[in-house]
C-alpha cells in the first residue's frame, strides 16, 4: 500500500495530557497541530471544549481522555467522563482499560467497563489503552480480544505515562514495540485498528510500526516526522 504525505498526516495523533497544562499551553498545542495538519489531537476532558472552539471549521478529530492515566476510575465515572467529552466536542475517545481487573481475570468487568464507554460515546471512535508494557503475552491477547468484543474500534498500546509503579513492574517501559503490534494484530479481526503510542522516536520507527500493522501513531514529535516524510518521500512510500 502506498502511503502519501496527506495519509501520513492523518495517521499522526498529537497529545497534550499533562495535568498542569494551562489554557495558553492548549492554545499553543492546537496552533502547532493546525500548522502541521495532523489527523487527531488528544486532550484531557477539561480541555476538550476549548480545543473544539479553537478547531472550529477544521476537520481534525478531537479525542478526549477517559479514565486517564490509570484506568482505575469506577465504570460509572468513565461513562460520565465520556458523555462530558462528547458534549464538549470530542469526536473520539481514548479510554484506559482497568488493567488490575484484567490481571485478576475479571473479564466480565473489563467488558462492561468498555461497553459503558462505547455506549456513552454515541457512535464515536473508542480507543482502549491496554498498557501492553505491564502485560504478558497471554494478557495482551486477552485484552485485545476483550476490546473488540466490547464494541470499541481500536486497541492502543500504552498511555505513555511513566510512573513509579510502572517502573517497578517493568524497569524498561518502552511504550509501543513492534512485537506488540504484531501480536495484537493476530488477536483481533481486520476490522479493528491498532494505535502505537510511545517509543516512536523517528520516521524510520514510524514507518516500521505502520508496516507491522499500526493504523495510528501517538507521537510527541509529529511536526518533525511530517517534515522528514515530506523531504524523504515526496512521492510517498510503500508499506
Amino acid at each position: 500500500m502506498l502511503i502519501r504525505l496527506e495519509d501520513f498526516r492523518k495517521r499522526i495523533e498529537f497529545s497534550l495530557c499533562q495535568q498542569f497544562a494551562s489554557e495558553e499551553d492548549v492554545k499553543a498545542f492546537v496552533a502547532k497541530a493546525i500548522s502541521t495538519r495532523v489527523g487527531v489531537v488528544c486532550v484531557n476532558p477539561v480541555h476538550v471544549a476549548l480545543t473544539a472552539r479553537l478547531l472550529e471549521g477544521n476537520p481534525m478529530d478531537i479525542s478526549g481522555n477517559v479514565g486517564f492515566p490509570f484506568g482505575t476510575h469506577p465504570t460509572a465515572a468513565k461513562a460520565l467522563e465520556t458523555a462530558f467529552c462528547v458534549q464538549a466536542g470530542a469526536t473520539q475517545i481514548d479510554m484506559v482499560m482497568d488493567i488490575g481487573a484484567l490481571k485478576s481475570m475479571k473479564d466480565d468487568h473489563v467488558l462492561e467497563d468498555i461497553k459503558e464507554v462505547v455506549k456513552n460515546a454515541s457512535g464515536r471512535i473508542v480507543k482502549v489503552i491496554i498498557e501492553a508494557w505491564v502485560l504478558n503475552e497471554k494478557e495482551k491477547v486477552r485484552a485485545s480480544r476483550l476490546v473488540e468484543e466490547a464494541g470499541a474500534q481500536m486497541v492502543k498500546t500504552s498511555t505513555g505515562v511513566r510512573t513509579q509503579y510502572l517502573n517497578l513492574v517493568n524497569p524498561d517501559p518502552r511504550g509501543a514495540i513492534l512485537e506488540d503490534i504484531a501480536l495484537i494484530r493476530t488477536a483481533i479481526s481486520d476490522d479493528m485498528k491498532v494505535k502505537a503510542s510511545g517509543g516512536i522516536y523517528g520516521l524510520d520507527d514510524a514507518i516500521a510500526f505502520l508496516r507491522t500493522g499500526a493504523d495510528q501513531l501517538g507521537v510527541s514529535k509529529g511536526a518533525e516526522l511530517i517534515k522528514e516524510f515530506e523531504e524523504r518521500f515526496p512521492d510517498g512510500i510503500e508499506i
